[in-house]
């Protein structure tokens, strides 16, 4: 699986074209797990203050 798309520009340099679209389920439930964590730890921790 590619992650990166490259290429090469008119000096030869290799150049980032983009991110696969592969990627974007993992980004997307990383994104649902933080901020189900984030909402539980404050939660917690709102919990403790009073």
């Amino acid at each position: 699986m590619e992650f990166l798309r490259v290429s090469r520009n008119v000096w030869g340099q290799e150049t980032i074209l983009g991110l696969s679209w592969d990627l974007l389920p993992i980004f997307f439930w990383a994104g649902i797990v933080f901020a189900v964590l984030h909402a539980i730890y404050s939660w917690l921790l709102a919990g403790k203050r009073k």
